[in-house]
């Protein structure tokens, strides 16, 4: 009941054919746009929900009567098998500001796209559309969807939001009543701290009660803070649960949610957990601010050591620079990098450079140990210069394995992954194959698992 008949398939083929035979005409951009999802159950299928984050400044504006507009066209399918069995989800969006100077000052804002589909595995493609400068970009992901169990305890992914709150009127964002406005990148600062979330739970007694925990762990799934149970009544089979959590006593990190469903009559439980992030300013002035002063006064080992960290995202011709310099053309070419990233000179903070250091302290607290910085671990290095992963799957140790871990991006080159194995066994995880560009590539890298 859920699919299209023959001919509206051939009809949204050939529509996502068009608009990928368009983006062959000229290469895709990277718009920064934030990709998540989360999936649910309805009755002989799944229910998914598409989630973006949208920088609205980094499209092309033009100006109008009364102001500044940009426009945007979004497309999300679903495809399978060279075959696209519903109908893609198309709809063009309108941002706009007062004057030019305030373009720069629109914040993010978030997007939704839903599907009811059958079980299967999909090839999510979205693709967005800059109206005024033509320009496209399209993201594609392998998603499977899953049937969930009717006569088994269950949880759906969990949402990680910006906010829920009780819907004044029923718009995309609705569920149940409460707008659940969701978070694609999953990520919290200072000026933003409170992560709100939503799940369902399935195959309950029906009957009774039931108590649900949460917990934030670290991503080595040591307990960072547990929250004290609650118990409920429940009202059916299934159950609907949402929550805000204050994450400013957490330090910049790669963190998890876990929640826990236990059914009272049946002591049965189940669980789930989402992957989320914390960026906080450090406060010092080589971290936050810019200034052609900043390496005058440092030791020849201190610029150096210095290069070491800030050479993960130098390309080679910077590198060579560097390297054949003296002391003070050291110095230069350090100051001239940054400057060179500065996505907003009118302002005194060098954003580029803060969110550097900010991964920095994240790879230093997650995977720094006695003998080494974390920014040098491999997982360090992949952090700083690619950003915090979309997604992170962990293969826990066996008899006849090793434990290894999967980082994947979704937003990069059309989507890449990396594979990292403690082939030691003392949790020092390295990199044994990617498929990014540049980065190391062995079909073969199971081997490392014996």
């Amino acid at each position: 009941m859920y699919q299209s008949n023959l001919l509206n398939r051939l009809i949204t083929f050939l529509l996502v054919s068009v608009s990928l035979l368009n983006a062959q005409d000229q290469a895709d951009v990277d718009f920064n746009v934030s990709l998540d999802y989360s999936r649910f159950s309805i009755e002989g299928g799944v229910y998914l929900d598409v989630y973006l984050m949208i920088p609205q400044s980094i499209f092309t504006f033009v100006e109008i009567e009364g102001g500044w507009e940009a426009q945007v066209v979004f497309q999300t399918a679903l495809i399978q098998d060279d075959i696209v069995p519903y109908d893609p989800d198309r709809w063009t969006r309108t941002y706009r500001a007062p004057d030019r100077q305030s373009v720069s000052k629109l914040t993010w804002v978030p997007d939704i796209s839903k599907f009811y589909v059958e079980p299967g595995d999909y090839m999510l493609q979205v693709t967005i559309v800059d109206v005024h400068s033509k320009k496209q970009q399209t993201m594609r992901r392998p998603i499977s969807l899953e049937l969930y169990p009717s006569d088994e305890l269950a949880i759906s992914d969990i949402t990680i939001a910006s906010q829920v709150i009780k819907a004044k009127a029923e718009n995309e964002f609705t569920r149940y009543g409460y707008d659940v406005v969701p978070n694609a990148q999953r990520t919290f600062t200072t000026s933003a701290p409170m992560m709100y979330y939503f799940f369902e739970a399935y195959g309950l007694s029906g009957t009774g009660n039931y108590d649900m925990h949460a917990q934030i762990l670290s991503l080595n799934g040591d307990v960072v803070q547990d929250f004290p149970s609650s118990t409920k009544p429940m009202p059916g089979a299934s159950v609907v649960e949402w929550g805000g959590l204050n994450t400013a006593g957490l330090g910049s990190g790669i963190y998890k949610l876990a929640v826990e469903i236990t059914d009272g009559v049946t002591n049965k439980t189940s669980s789930q957990k989402r992957t989320f992030y914390i960026l906080r300013e450090t406060g010092t002035k080589q971290e936050v601010t810019e200034s052609k002063d900043d390496y005058v006064g440092l030791s020849a080992s201190q610029v150096d050591d210095i290069y070491k960290v800030v050479s993960i995202i130098m390309d080679k011709k910077e590198k060579r620079l560097f390297e054949k310099s003296d002391d003070v053309g050291k110095r230069k070419v350090l100051t001239a990098f940054w400057e060179r990233r500065d996505p907003d000179t009118e302002t005194p903070i060098n954003e580029f450079k803060v969110e550097f250091y900010q991964r920095v302290q994240i790879a230093n607290r997650n995977f720094g140990s006695e003998s080494d910085n974390g920014w040098s671990t491999d997982r360090g290095r992949v952090l700083i210069k690619y950003g915090p992963p979309s997604n992170i799957e962990e293969q826990q140790s066996s008899l006849d394995q090793k434990p290894w871990i999967t980082w994947d991006y979704y937003e990069i080159e059309g989507g890449v992954h990396f594979i990292f194995v403690d082939r030691t066994g003392y949790g020092s995880f390295q990199l044994v194959t990617s498929n990014a560009r540049d980065e190391v590539q062995d079909a073969d890298w199971q081997r490392f698992l014996d």
